[in-house]
């Protein structure tokens, strides 16, 4: 009578915890190996960054994903968040030990 899926919700959306190789892929090829904001073509040397649209940092779907250059992607402050996540991290494990 009742399955195992109703108790899920109905949003059968498909969680992205990394960014992996394939959506890596999927957004470079919809970028057009480009970055998104002043067109630079990405190369050995100019990698790409990878910024979320939405600004959740958790949502790494690719349609939340647009890619960078490394100077486009400074200019997002998005690599500050980042980094001051790191470092809150960093003083919590220092106090602990």
């Amino acid at each position: 009578m009742f399955n195992a899926e109703s108790g899920k919700s109905s949003n059968n959306k498909k969680k992205f915890h990394k960014i992996n190789l394939g959506i890596r892929q999927t957004v470079l090829e919809r970028a057009r190996y480009r970055c998104q904001s002043c067109s630079l073509k990405f190369n050995a040397q100019e990698t790409p960054f990878f910024a979320h649209i939405n600004g959740s940092l958790k949502d790494n779907s690719p349609a939340n994903l647009k890619a960078l250059c490394k100077t486009c992607y400074v200019k997002t402050g998005e690599n500050k968040i980042k980094d001051n996540m790191v470092g809150k991290i960093r003083s919590l494990i220092r106090r602990v030990i």
